[in-house]
């Protein structure tokens, strides 16, 4: 089956043929049920989304299930179906009640029946349910032309459809589907329709017409393109990431690369602004040589240049593109020069009129308490003297390039145009880079790309946790799949940056900083608000580990709790526990853990113990012992030397085991039984300093 359609955008391209063999599956597999599964290719160009499915019976078997009806708790009255049963069978078309059997289940005794479905030809099925899974294909955008019933990214111009060699005709709205694809004659369509035999002609119908389908060959021909045509310009092989090159083969089916050129005057304007003006606004590959950008650039084109035509063809297009280049360098390159007319400060004056959202000021509002919070940070974290004092002066520029020409008109300049001005401006090389890297950790190239040094760390988790904290203020966290100000982003942004640099930060104490300084104010519960935060962040930060390998045992038995919401200890302790879990001492200790947990988890507010009623030998060697690895490790807890951490523990192992072995815990003597009891307790305790033991999974 092919769809032909208007343009359809690049992302629908992408999503489309993932989405469409999904429901495909489903349909055959758990639907219709064939015995063998079918092998199922999707294909997607801006044109034409094409289905080759191979394997296929021509019939579907018969075959008998077992269908589940009512509890049978309000089936029947006495011996008399009851009218939840009456219906059930009804709706199944058994008049018989002989014919209704009980099953249990999990939750109890069901009444059930089975039924036999006739096996039916399979294009006879086809036919039938191809225009609703059609529908059923999740579209970002839709539209509707002639029948609001039906809708589709852009109008369906045709639909092929062949079953063993022969047409498949259904209606979609008012397409019929037929055994003709249609192909571009030069720069347009024309209706030049074509039958087709069988997948085989397809293909080599669609090859002779000049269209790549598959996205993966069609990607390998554009870069080959690109090798040849950078060579004989001498220059680099154009950079670009995954997602660009898999955009421009996604705008195109029949790729044409020209490579075209722009006056060099516009090589005065930084190299940064250039590429996004070819890239993010013109798909253009700009091309340089030894890291300078060159006045030249290779545009795709989605045309098929016929032998006779191909000059004056390649011709229009490189005239073209280069004449809608141009207009849009001149635009930047007014831009910048109308920028750098202009000072720091009235930039920064300028963003009180840019809103950050309603109820939480203005951006030159958002900077202010940046700035604070940054100092905060700072103090917290045992920043150096330099980047505290550096990040005075950088705090105040972080936002201020939002109020200028260039970021208006390209948004995607945000941060890196801040940057450059910064150095135009004069200021040191590292404030000027902590303007851009606030931003980060960004996405390059598939790699996450951090903060490169405490400075941008530090103006990055400022301004990611003022983002957080304030939205937190105004009840807004996300729920559910929607995060419109991209605050999960935000939280695994700090997240990361704090275990990339190994900053130990209390990101308890920052929120009460926050909340006191920012928002005290306003009447808010802080403790509620705070519970929401570490909640928060705490999902985040668990999610984050999973995604990087660690097991939801080793997470869940590193707490961190309201009181101290340092990330990076609870990092190390995990990393520790991910290795060292198998380990004898560990797995022992966990035993211990547990064995005391057993019996004094109905006891956990006896704090404390009467050492004075504490006098067998057991009792006496095990509060030794107990004085003396507490004492030990909260020495190597606060150095962060786990495996030290562990011997220390484990010294607690043999006394315990003794102390179980001979002493009675709960003793008839309440003072004595307490005693114990806390004694106990008081081990639970340190032992959690460290982890808690019974989450773990063996």
């Amino acid at each position: 089956m092919e769809i032909g359609s208007g343009e359809l955008p690049y992302g629908e391209v992408r999503s489309i043929p993932p989405a469409l063999k999904n429901i495909l599956q489903n349909f055959f597999e758990n639907e219709i049920m064939i015995p063998v599964k079918p092998d199922i290719s999707v294909f997607s160009t801006p044109r034409r989304v094409a289905v080759i499915i191979k394997k296929l019976p021509e019939k579907t078997p018969h075959r008998e299930l077992e269908i589940v009806g009512p509890p049978l708790s309000i089936s029947y009255r006495g011996d008399i179906p009851a009218a939840p049963l009456v219906q059930f069978m009804k709706k199944n078309g058994i008049s018989n009640p002989k014919n209704i059997y009980i099953i249990n289940q999990k939750k109890g005794a069901y009444v059930a029946c089975k039924k036999t479905i006739k096996g039916a030809a399979l294009r006879d099925l086809l036919k039938e349910n191809i225009p609703g899974i059609i529908k059923k294909i999740p579209y970002k955008k839709t539209m509707f032309w002639l029948n609001k019933e039906i809708r589709y990214p852009r109008p369906v111009l045709w639909i092929l459809s062949l079953f063993d060699g022969k047409p498949l005709p259904f209606n979609f709205g008012d397409i019929k589907a037929s055994g003709r694809t249609y192909l571009k004659t030069g720069l347009s369509y024309k209706p030049r329709s074509i039958k087709i035999i069988d997948s085989e002609d397809y293909f080599n119908v669609l090859s002779s017409g000049g269209i790549i389908l598959k996205n993966d060959v069609r990607k390998e021909y554009i870069e080959k393109e690109l090798l040849t045509l950078s060579k004989k310009l001498n220059a680099d092989m154009p950079e670009y990431d995954d997602d660009f090159i898999d955009e421009i083969a996604g705008l195109t089916e029949t790729p044409f690369a020209a490579s075209c050129g722009f006056d060099k005057k516009f090589l005065e304007i930084p190299k940064e602004l250039l590429s996004v003006v070819m890239r993010k606004h013109q798909r253009f590959f700009p091309l340089s040589a030894d890291g300078a950008l060159l006045p030249y650039f290779i545009g795709i084109a989605d045309v098929i240049p016929r032998p006779s035509l191909e000059d004056s063809l390649r011709h229009n297009i490189k005239s073209g593109y280069s004449k809608v280049l141009t207009a849009r360098l001149a635009d930047a390159d007014f831009f910048f020069k109308e920028d750098i007319k202009k000072p720091p400060e009235l930039f920064i004056e300028n963003t009180k009129n840019i809103l950050f959202y309603e109820g939480l000021g203005s951006y030159y509002d958002k900077t202010e308490r940046i700035k604070k919070l940054g100092v905060f940070i700072a103090r917290e974290g045992n920043f150096g003297d330099d980047d505290a004092a550096d990040f005075k002066t950088a705090a105040g520029l972080l936002k201020f390039d939002l109020a200028t020409h260039v970021v208006y008109e390209f948004p995607e300049m945000q941060g890196i145009i801040g940057k450059i001005y910064a150095k135009i401006f004069n200021e040191s090389e590292k404030v000027s880079l902590s303007i851009e890297e606030h931003y980060y950790p960004v996405t390059k190239a598939k790699r996450r790309v951090l903060p490169s040094n405490d400075l941008s760390a530090l103006c990055s988790l400022s301004d990611k946790l003022d983002t957080v904290f304030s939205f937190v203020m105004l009840k807004k966290l996300p729920s559910g799949e929607s995060d419109p100000f991209y605050l999960r982003r935000a939280m695994i942004g700090v997240i990361e940056i704090i275990l990339d640099k190994k900053y130990k930060i209390d990101l308890s104490r920052i929120f009460d900083f926050y909340f006191a300084n920012f928002f005290k104010e306003r009447k808010l519960n802080s403790g509620d608000l705070k519970k929401d935060f570490i909640n928060f962040a705490n999902t985040r930060f668990k999610n984050f580990l999973l995604t990087a390998g660690y097991k939801p045992d080793e997470i869940l038995s590193v707490p961190v709790s309201e009181s101290s919401c340092d990330f990076y200890t609870a990092f190390l302790k995990i990393d520790f526990l991910s290795k060292y879990k198998l380990h004898e001492k560990i797995f022992e200790l966990s035993q211990v853990y547990k064995r005391i947990n057993n019996i004094t988890y109905k006891y956990s507010g006896i704090a404390d113990f009467d050492a004075a009623k504490l006098a067998a030998p057991e009792e006496v060697r095990l509060i030794k012992a107990f004085e003396s690895v507490k004492k030990n490790m909260l020495h190597t807890l606060k150095k962060n030397d786990y495996t030290e951490t562990m011997n220390e523990m484990h010294k607690l192992t043999g006394p315990v085991s003794d102390f179980f072995d001979k002493i009675l815990v709960l003793a008839d003597e309440e003072d004595t039984r307490n005693s114990r009891i806390g004694l106990l307790n008081n081990i639970l305790n340190l032992l959690n300093n460290f982890c808690d033991f019974s989450n773990l999974s063996y």
